[in-house]
């Protein structure tokens, strides 16, 4: 029995001393995690207060971040971090057992907020996050459902939840799941369907703090549906399972990016399509030099007359040369389709010659590309369209090729002249 008294009260002192040495250990975590996110270009920590009770703690920082556009202004946030301290926390959803957990609310400084929208955001959306023994911190996006009228449109939106991991400052990986929206207007009527976003990136350079990571690995994003009615309840548009889906790979030091889009069906205007692909693929380049773009890219300017100046272009050429180097390649694998008459394909295939592109003359480009493109087309989609005269004209001057029912092309672009079927196109 004295045993057992001993043991109980090493576990009430240790249950009660454990969150005051929690607390200095999630401090650290937190201080290096701003110093990290400081030396992001596109991110200013202000200040950043922590004040430690035994049990809990809370961080108020305030961020600017810089938008670096002469019109708008930069976003200035007050963020506020209120946390309990582990082994055990008792919280909204159950028992965790983590070194810290974290409830955040977003205060936007200089902004005039509608008041309606201000508490929309305080009482709609919560953010939590979890940080475990190992140090991963597990984020956790909660926007409750909504139901509204905005001016005369009933808008109706799903819960949505997303969950988002950072292991090991090197892996990040998450799910977002949202059942989706109505909106019954006065003109038309929108329903978008389940919508969820998911991704698993793993760090092979860079930071994820610092705004200059480079990550291998898969994101996906899926819309089940989207239907527009008009007030009278016709059919304008519908689509269903939109999906856009990215991965990279690195070998070699050279990364190797896949990019696909598509649609199982699309219905507007008296039009059905179904299967639309576009498959495009970047490949071989050098992930230092993408490292050093987008650093250089979080500095500059977002409006485009300002980021393509010449003081830019001073800075961006250079890697433009580096990047080259080692011939990358765009590629549009697939842009597909599929119609009652038949399916339309075409492909393109791109590089740049290094040693034509000259890095004092960015026009220079122009004349370096070399491309190869080819499609093929059923003449009956045309012809349905009204547009079998247009098509005709383009067979006689040798643009299109037509064998039969089936209308073809092949287009080769090198040393700045374009050949269309074998023919020289005057550009």
């Amino acid at each position: 029995m004295k045993k057992l008294f001993i043991v109980i009260t090493l576990i009430v002192v240790a249950a009660l001393v454990a969150p005051k040495f929690i607390g200095g250990v999630v401090e650290t975590e937190y201080k290096s995690a701003l110093n990290k996110m400081a030396e992001n270009p596109a991110i200013v920590i202000n200040s950043s207060t922590y004040s430690l009770d035994w049990f809990s703690g809370k961080v108020v920082t305030d961020i600017s971040i810089l938008l670096h556009d002469a019109e708008v202004d930069d976003i200035k946030l007050i963020v506020e971090d209120n946390i309990s301290f582990g082994p055990v926390i008792f919280t909204d959803n159950g028992v965790k057992f983590a070194l810290s957990y974290s409830q955040a609310n977003i205060n936007f400084k200089e902004l005039l907020l509608d008041e309606e929208i201000a508490n929309f955001i305080q009482d709609k959306i919560k953010l939590t996050g979890l940080m475990t023994f190992s140090k991963d911190i597990v984020t956790t996006l909660v926007i409750d459902e909504i139901s509204e009228e905005v001016d005369g449109n009933k808008v109706r939106s799903s819960q949505a939840v997303g969950e988002f991991v950072l292991e090991d400052e090197k892996r990040a990986y998450g799910e977002f799941n949202w059942g989706g929206l109505t909106v019954n207007g006065n003109e038309d009527n929108i329903t978008v369907g389940a919508t969820n976003f998911s991704f698993d990136q793993t760090l092979i350079a860079g930071n994820y703090y610092q705004g200059n990571a480079i990550s291998t690995g898969d994101f996906n994003f899926v819309i089940s549906s989207v239907n527009v009615n008009d007030a009278a309840g016709n059919s304008v548009l519908e689509m269903s399972n939109l999906v856009v889906g990215a991965i990279a790979s690195v070998h070699d030091d050279l990364m190797k990016i896949a990019v696909n889009y598509g649609a199982d069906e699309v219905k507007s205007a008296g039009q059905q399509f179904n299967n639309a692909k576009l498959i495009i693929e970047f490949d071989k380049l050098d992930v230092k030099t993408i490292q050093e773009v987008n650093a250089l890219l979080a500095t500059l300017p977002v409006d485009g007359d300002n980021m393509f100046n010449a003081q830019s272009m001073e800075k961006l050429s250079p890697l433009v040369t580096k990047l080259l180097a080692n011939d990358p390649v765009l590629a549009i694998k697939d842009l597909s389709v599929e119609t009652p008459e038949g399916k339309i394909t075409s492909a393109m295939n791109m590089t740049i010659d290094n040693n034509v592109f000259d890095a004092n003359n960015m026009m220079s480009i122009m004349a370096a590309v070399i491309a190869d493109a080819n499609g093929k087309a059923p003449m009956a989609f045309f012809t349905r369209l009204g547009l079998a005269p247009m098509v005709d004209m383009y067979v006689e001057q040798g643009l299109l090729l037509k064998n039969e029912q089936e209308l073809s092309f092949k287009a080769n672009f090198t040393q700045g002249q374009l050949q269309v079927n074998g023919n020289l196109i005057q550009l």
